[in-house]
This record gives structure tokens, C-alpha cells and sequence, in this order.
């Protein structure tokens, strides 16, 4: 019995949406028919109330209120024909004046409004090339050359997420979130005694935030510039080293070699917190709230990531290893490509 209640309840249920949605499209078709016969008043009548009680679909309310707003115009009732041509565009942000269109005021008051992106979120795939220069050396041994350059070990792929507010037309502030890994190699070597080298494997957490501007090139194509900050955080830092030397027994004048590795965390010796300034530029596509860029950036580091307070706190590395750390600051370059989608519009009135 419960079961045949509620077929029942569904069961017309069902048929008074039916009869509904029936309603509604005969309202737009008697509409159209008032319109076409130059009854106004009566037109807009049915609109207005279609508007409120139906529950259209996009497509079905664009059509109501691009009819309502034509209808307000041929009143000469500009108020109103303005409210539902916002109406129409928050509707449908991306409505296009059709081709054949017959009502020249329309389109002019059509083109009286601005739309733009308001927020927008996004993820970007880009390859990094980091880089490392130093700005202090330090030493330990003194026939030791301790200027050995910080080599970035490889290349790295990133994907990260990307949110703008674009506060004024051409005009947004971004932030991106990044994560990842990298490593970077030093060697040193004396002639014929001692070779070193040491290896480090870094994570962080990265937090870029830029202005960008952008150049429209028409209606879907444009080109940017950015500038801006990052905070950089430290989140890993894992040292490997190693060392060869000969030694010559004092007694029998025989030479040997000597080998030997350690590894250690040193996130203690490096600065956690790091800043850096960017800049870059992109080209791309927008359609109907995607964007597809090519970007390409580069960053350059503000302070040192090593931290000179700790530099010598490390005992196994500089007394067993000779080893000490320069300051020295990271730079990056990015090249890749970004997806976004428009979430919010803004909708303004310019002229």
C-alpha cells in the first residue's frame, strides 16, 4: 500500500511538472505572439511573471529575457529594458548578439556593457630550471677552492594550482600554491689528493603572488606581463657526502686511497623562510570562461637559502669532510602551460 502511495504521489507529481513547464512554454510562445503584434504591455506581462515562476533552463531564460528587454525598448522605457539586458548577461556572461539581429537598439544597448572575469581558478604544467648563484664563500682547507658552483641536478616538472582576481579589466592578482623537489651537486678537487663531493636534496613550499596585465589582441586572444613576490618554505634539506684522498705511510713511503660517505638532515643549517621577487609573460586563448596560456617566468631569489648563523654547526661535514656552505641564492626559470576557468563575472554598466 505504501508503495502504491508513493507511485502515486510521484505519478503526479511528474504531470504537474509537466503541466508546468507546458505552461510555460505556451506563456513564451504567447509572448512572442503579443510581441509580434505590438501589444507591449501584455508581452511584458507574461514575461515578467514566466521570469519568476518557471523554471527555465539557460537557453529557455535567455530567450525571455533578450524578448523582455526588446519589449521595455520599444516603450521607451530604458530602466528597465537595461535591468533585464543585466539579467540577460548575468544569465548567460557569454551571450553573443546573433547575426541576423533585427533590433538595432538592442545591440546597442547590449554593447553598453562590459563583462569580465571576476575569479578564476586554474592548474599550470610547467618544466623548471633551477639555478644557484653564489654571493659569499667560505672555505675550510686553505689550497681548497670553495668556489665550486651549485649545480642544479635536473630539470623539474610541476604541476600546480593557480587562482585569479581580476580586480579591473585587464588587470588581476594572482597566487599560486607549489610544491616540489630538487637537488644540486658541488665538487671540489686538489691535484692528485683529494676529490670531494656533495649532493643536497631540497623540498619546499612555494606561495608566488603578481600582478598581471593583459593586452587584448581581439576578442578571444591576448598576451600578459606579471610582476610580482614569492615566500619560499623550506620543508627538506638532506645532505650526502663524500671524500677520496691518498694517504703515504711515513714508514715504507706506499700510498693508499681512502674512501668515505655520510649523509645527515640539514634543514637546520639552511633559512626556512626565503623571498624572491618574478617576473614573466604568456599568450593565449579565452572562450567562454577557459583560458589556455603558454607562460613563461623566471624567479630570482631575494636572501641566501643557506643560513649563516649554522654554517659551521655541522662538525662530521666540516671536520671530517672539509665541507662548508656558501651563501647563495636560488633562481628559477619556468616555460609550460596553464588552464583556467572563469567562476565568477562581473557585469558593469560602461556607457
Amino acid at each position: 500500500m505504501k508503495r502504491l502511495s508513493l507511485f502515486i504521489c510521484l505519478f503526479f507529481g511528474y504531470a504537474c511538472s509537466a503541466i508546468a513547464q507546458n505552461n510555460c512554454e505556451q506563456s513564451i510562445k504567447q509572448a512572442e505572439d503579443f510581441y509580434a503584434a505590438g501589444d507591449y504591455d501584455n508581452c511584458i506581462q507574461l514575461l515578467e511573471k514566466a521570469n519568476i515562476d518557471c523554471p527555465f533552463s539557460k537557453k529557455k531564460k535567455e530567450l525571455v529575457l533578450e524578448l523582455l528587454a526588446k519589449a521595455y525598448l520599444e516603450q521607451d522605457n530604458l530602466p528597465m529594458a537595461e535591468k533585464a539586458t543585466y539579467g540577460l548577461l548575468k544569465n548567460n556572461p557569454h551571450y553573443e548578439l546573433k547575426e541576423n539581429a533585427d533590433h538595432e537598439d538592442f545591440e546597442i544597448l547590449v554593447e553598453k556593457f562590459d563583462v569580465h572575469p571576476l575569479f578564476s581558478i586554474g592548474a599550470r604544467n610547467t618544466v623548471m630550471q633551477p639555478g644557484f648563484k653564489t654571493v659569499r664563500t667560505y672555505s675550510v682547507l686553505d689550497d681548497l677552492d670553495y668556489s665550486a658552483p651549485y649545480k642544479a641536478a635536473e630539470t623539474v616538472l610541476l604541476y600546480y594550482i593557480i587562482g585569479e582576481y581580476e580586480f579591473k579589466k585587464t588587470y588581476s592578482l594572482n597566487a599560486d600554491i607549489i610544491t616540489y623537489q630538487l637537488s644540486y651537486t658541488r665538487a671540489f678537487s686538489r691535484p692528485n689528493n683529494l676529490e670531494l663531493y656533495y649532493m643536497e636534496d631540497l623540498s619546499f613550499l612555494e606561495i608566488p603572488v603578481y600582478l598581471k596585465k593583459y593586452f587584448l589582441l581581439g576578442r578571444n586572444f591576448s598576451i600578459y606581463t606579471c610582476a610580482g613576490a614569492g615566500y619560499l618554505r623550506m620543508l627538506g634539506a638532506e645532505g650526502n657526502i663524500g671524500i677520496s684522498y691518498l694517504t703515504e705511510d711515513v714508514f715504507n713511503g706506499s700510498t693508499s686511497s681512502f674512501v668515505s660517505t655520510a649523509s645527515a638532515d640539514v634543514l637546520s643549517m639552511r633559512n626556512r623562510n626565503s623571498y624572491e621577487w618574478l617576473a614573466g609573460l604568456g599568450v593565449g586563448f579565452k572562450f567562454r570562461g577557459l583560458g589556455i596560456f603558454i607562460d613563461a617566468r623566471y624567479t630570482g631569489g631575494l636572501n641566501s637559502i643557506t643560513n649563516p648563523a649554522t654554517r659551521y654547526t655541522n662538525s662530521p661535514f666540516v671536520n671530517n669532510y672539509y665541507y662548508v656552505d656558501n651563501s647563495v641564492k636560488m633562481n628559477k626559470y619556468e616555460v609550460g602551460l596553464s588552464l583556467s576557468y572563469t567562476l565568477k563575472n562581473v557585469i558593469k554598466k560602461v556607457r
